[in-house]
């Protein structure tokens, strides 16, 4: 006949080792972590439906305004600096005041803050000027 010490008639050693069940508790709260879904930041654009309903561009002399925008968020408004985006704000209204017709172009550094950017284009739909065009560098680096 087979004997069991008496150490293993201790209630404690009947009891099932519960670390196995911890690490699959952990595992699949990992996996259900990884998997969520997070919302995604949205910035509502209003895009015409078809190329027919976007608006022509300026018929004006040719002539259109420009603001820079350099990696280091430091604004230029036709070639003059500005000091900061409030003065740009001005400056820009008043432009806009004199002539409605003319163009706008944004060229902006790919370094420059995104978060002076969406002001811009914040402040562009305010004051509803639709003829703007955002200027782009090529690239000409190999992957």
């Amino acid at each position: 006949m087979i004997r069991l010490p008496a150490a293993s008639n201790s209630q404690g050693n009947l009891l099932p080792d519960l670390t196995p069940l911890l690490d699959v508790i952990f595992i699949v709260l990992v996996f259900f972590l990884l998997t969520a879904q997070t919302p995604l930041l949205e910035l509502p654009l209003q895009l015409p439906q078809s190329r027919e309903a976007l608006p022509t561009a300026s018929a004006g002399n040719g002539e259109r305004m420009q603001i820079q925008l350099s990696a280091e968020g430091a604004w230029r408004f036709n070639g003059v600096q500005q000091a900061d985006f409030s003065r740009l704000r001005t400056e820009l209204t008043a432009a806009f005041v004199a002539d409605n017709t003319v163009g706008l172009d944004l060229a902006l550094d790919r370094q420059a803050p995104l978060s002076a950017f969406l002001d811009l284009m914040a402040l562009l739909q305010q004051q509803g000027i639709q003829d703007s065009r955002i200027l782009l560098e090529a690239n000409y680096e190999t992957p």
